[in-house]
């Protein structure tokens, strides 16, 4: 099943005497149960793609469609809710509430879904202990190591068993262990069928998905896939693959 269907984006920023144009004629799926990465240099216009596959812009052209629904088409009413129900978030900076503590930062979501008490307190007592932050609900995030926040946003965004997790650079505020661990965790809950789109500019981080794409100059231009792999037979891969198209000025 198709999760993610992205068709012919075109993306203009417009102003006084400007036009720019971030994205041009962007098309990928992604199917159910998929760990996508995506790949490109400051400026390849990665971050106007995420925004949009989160609904926080429009395309100037093209349609994009999550779980089946073209979002492109959606009223500015139903967006939130949509992005609520369908999409989890993973940021680099973690946006966790320091006025929460860490168990309401994760229930937030399903608050604003109107989510009985009783409902919430289960989904979170299944996912805790798979993420290792049983000790830590009851903290504050400036109590809580980086490692640990980065946890407990991924705890934020599977609550509510989304179709799609974004990932923005979602260990570049961390340490190397961390990342690792961060990483690993990514890996168990793709495995256990979350469909996740990562986008950074690690090597490491994208080793652990199974396909990776490549942005530039707002186009996708190459993929790789991981097949049966190694994660770190698969970085080589794609540091080659950066390399050789780096080369070719592709």
């Amino acid at each position: 099943m198709t999760i993610l269907d992205v068709k012919n984006i075109k993306k203009v920023y417009s102003g006084k005497g400007f036009n720019t144009e971030a994205l041009s004629k962007i098309n990928f799926s992604v199917d159910e149960g998929e760990f996508i990465a995506i790949m490109g240099e400051s400026g390849s216009g990665k971050t106007t793609l995420l925004n949009i596959l989160a609904t926080l812009d429009k395309p100037t052209e093209g349609n994009v469609l999550i779980a089946g629904k073209n979002v492109s088409l959606l009223k500015e009413s139903q967006v939130a809710a949509f992005r609520r129900k369908e999409l989890g978030f993973v940021f680099q900076d973690f946006n966790l509430l320091d006025t929460f503590n860490n168990r309401d930062n994760i229930y937030l979501p399903l608050v604003l879904s109107n989510h009985r008490y009783e409902s919430m307190k289960k989904k979170l007592d299944k996912i805790a202990p798979e993420l290792g932050i049983e000790k830590i609900l009851d903290k504050y995030p400036y109590e809580i190591s980086g490692g640990q926040k980065q946890r407990v946003a991924i705890a934020r965004a599977i609550i509510t068993n989304p179709s799609l997790i974004l990932a923005d650079e979602p260990t570049g505020a961390l340490d190397s262990s961390s990342s690792e661990m961060i990483l690993r965790l990514f890996n168990n809950i793709n495995k256990s069928g979350q469909t996740i789109l990562m986008v950074t500019h690690s090597l490491r981080a994208a080793s652990y998905a199974s396909r990776v794409l490549f942005i530039k100059d707002g186009v996708v231009y190459h993929e790789i896939y991981r097949g049966d792999e190694s994660s770190g037979d698969f970085m080589e891969r794609i540091n080659q693959a950066q390399s050789v198209l780096g080369k070719r000025g592709v």
